[in-house]
């Protein structure tokens, strides 16, 4: 008997595993879908008791898209505001947000208890990275000028010219809403040269190529136009190094001209690719202030930006200048103090990995 009993419970065992199994499979499968929109529909008459019943069931059991599940919560949390239940309403709207933060509420569609939960949070892009492309044209401007033949113009100016491109990388904190702190990376090339002539006689030429790494730091104030439209005023600070310099010049003149007076000989050479870091100020300071306007899908921003950036100081230290003798003694030559004025035009595209959903009324 006791044997019967035995394999009896197995049996039933087996079959209540096998028709959970497949209720679990007809579940999982579009039934799913067809038990969602009946849902929806059974909501709008009122049946909020046995709504609840199978979107906690849906929700549980089933593969939903990621539309559906948004669906799926937003109608759990109201069934819950019709039948009194806030505490399951107010935590099933917490869920929805965090896994929706793009949740777009319409109000006229709603219980106005459920928009009162919705609005109780305050939702915002939290840590986001991107990417940069503008158009800089880059200018160095003379603080002061040093001389070492009297009869030199050391003044002139630098022979540079056009624009070129530039790609930065960028992480964004938007610590509150509407206001962030943002830090880009980028490294670029320099380009400059000075001829400095006396008569036909004396030709003294001086071409430089830096590299240069600029990181600037700054807070980020945010506007909303419009919907899906972002507009941004930044302005900050950051380091400006430059780690790789190299410098060529040549001079030509001849014996006993007005300049090199004593020179007992014609001279006509150079010297190339001088390590010109020695004397340089590698680390300096940079302000940058910025504007910008875009559009926001979600969490993509594309960006139409404009960025001014200034060296606080001396890229160039000529009081070192007697580090590379050679350079002042034989070539006659010293450099200006001079700082380096950035404009950008460009674009951004960034994408936000984390939002911030935060509860800010009772």
């Amino acid at each position: 008997m006791r044997r019967l009993a035995i394999i009896f419970f197995l049996l039933l065992y087996a079959l209540t595993a096998g028709a959970q199994q497949n209720n679990s499979v007809a579940w999982a499968d579009d039934y799913c879908s067809e038990r969602l929109k009946d849902v929806d529909a059974s909501y709008q008459e009122g049946n909020f008791i046995d709504c609840i019943g199978i979107l906690e069931r849906v929700l549980k059991s089933c593969d939903l898209s990621r539309k559906e599940k948004e669906l799926a919560l937003e109608l759990l949390a109201k069934c819950y505001v019709e039948t009194n239940e806030m505490g399951k309403a107010e935590s099933t709207v917490n869920l929805l947000l965090k896994n929706f933060p793009h949740y777009e509420l319409k109000e006229d569609d709603n219980p106005e208890l459920y928009n009162r939960l919705v609005k109780k949070y305050l939702i915002h892009p939290l840590f986001t990275i991107g990417a940069k492309n503008t158009a800089n044209w880059l200018r160095h401007k003379t603080i002061k000028a040093y001389s070492v033949l009297n009869a030199l113009d050391y003044n002139k100016t630098q022979d540079e010219s056009g624009y070129w491109f530039t790609y930065y990388g960028l992480a964004e904190y938007e610590f509150v809403r509407d206001i962030s702190l943002s830090i880009d990376g980028m490294v670029f090339w320099s380009r400059y040269g000075r001829n400095i002539t006396k008569d036909p006689s004396f030709s003294l030429s001086y071409w430089e190529s830096d590299d240069f790494m600029e990181i600037p730091v700054y807070l980020k104030k945010y506007f909303h136009p419009a919907k899906n439209f972002l507009a941004y005023a930044s302005a900050g600070f950051g380091p400006f190094i430059n780690y790789r310099a190299k410098g060529s010049v040549t001079l030509s003149y001849k014996k006993a001209d007005i300049v090199t007076t004593g020179k007992d000989a014609d001279f006509d050479g150079g010297l190339y690719n001088i390590n010109m870091l020695p004397i340089k100020n590698r680390l300096t300071g940079q302000w940058n202030a910025g504007i910008g306007f875009g559009y926001t899908i979600k969490n993509l921003r594309f960006f139409l930006d404009a960025r001014y950036l200034s060296v606080t100081g001396s890229v160039t230290a000529p009081e070192k200048s007697d580090l590379i003798p050679e350079l002042k003694n034989d070539f006659f030559y010293i450099d200006q103090e001079m700082k380096i004025n950035q404009l950008e035009v460009g674009a951004t595209i960034s994408y936000t990995l984390f939002n911030s959903v935060k509860r800010i009324r009772k």
